[in-house]
């Protein structure tokens, strides 16, 4: 069986990895993911970040233990307390930082509408599905067409079936419960994400190994409740710090996002950092110099 996957052409996510399994072991069958994004804001810069663990426990308790711990989403912080400063840099987690230069040029749009008109007509795809693309594939047609959102929508999901790509073939994995920020690409086509992260997922595995159950935690669209916002709180931490600090000229938005970057983020083997760009990913480590 072919075992290289999207994430094996990087050395220093592998180290890191190596560590953290390490600390981990004996591997989980089943893993948690969650993330947050800091996307289209002129004033900061685009970012994306998993956070990964093994399967936590019980979603209530667990959502009341994040709540104790991280209290706050970074919006909310003015300075970190030390109790947070301590999770956050010791919480058994581990983090995908993706930093995201000119989104624009990563995303191409003829190329997204035609994949969601092949997805129609392919049979594996189960007919609901079809059905929802089809019904989806009207947003393109739309006077108004949402771009960054369909930008987004097409990022995410790509990363996020790389994650579980490299999860499933390097790891043996059943259950992979996913905790994604609440935003405009949940909500557009009806929670499409849902569909296209599952095919994701299904092409980057490739018939290798068999595709664990992928569970989304989302918002109840009765209640219109978001049972899972705790989740979303470590990574919304990091991805706020990433997106608010320019490294190449050494410029920070506030005083917190230095203070976390000192406190929690310089020297973390459990953060790894990736450069998208439009002809190159690279992927770094962030250490105090």
């Amino acid at each position: 069986m072919n075992t290289k996957t999207f994430f094996s052409k990087f050395p220093t996510f592998a180290r890191l990895w190596a560590k953290y399994q390490k600390k981990i072991a004996p591997l989980p069958l089943g893993w948690t993911v969650m993330s947050d994004y800091c996307l289209d804001n002129r004033q900061k810069h685009d970012c994306i970040t998993f956070t990964i663990s093994p399967v936590l426990g019980q979603i209530e308790p667990v959502a009341n233990f994040f709540n104790r711990k991280l209290p706050r989403d970074i919006k909310q912080i003015r300075r970190f307390s030390q109790e947070e400063c301590t999770f956050l840099r010791q919480a058994p987690f581990f983090s995908l930082v993706f930093l995201i230069k000119e989104k624009k040029s990563l995303v191409n749009m003829d190329l997204l509408k035609e994949d969601i008109q092949n997805l129609q007509t392919n049979s594996v795809i189960p007919a609901k599905f079809a059905l929802r693309f089809k019904k989806f594939e009207q947003t393109f047609k739309s006077k108004n067409l949402p771009r960054k959102t369909l930008e987004n929508l097409s990022l995410v999901p790509f990363l996020f079936g790389k994650i579980v790509e490299f999860l499933c073939v390097k790891h043996y994995t059943e259950e992979i419960h996913w905790f994604p920020d609440r935003d405009n690409i949940m909500q557009i086509g009806d929670g499409i994400i849902k569909e296209l992260s599952n095919i994701q997922c299904t092409n980057s595995i490739a018939g290798r190994v068999k595709p664990p159950k992928i569970r989304i935690g989302i918002e109840n669209p009765t209640t219109h409740q978001f049972v899972f916002n705790p989740y979303t709180r470590y990574p919304d931490i990091i991805a706020g710090i990433f997106s608010s600090i320019d490294f190449d000229n050494q410029r920070a938005d506030k005083e917190k996002h230095v203070q976390g970057l000192k406190e929690f983020v310089l020297d973390n083997p459990r953060i790894v950092i990736f450069r998208l760009e439009p002809d190159k990913i690279s992927c770094i480590n962030l250490r105090k110099r």
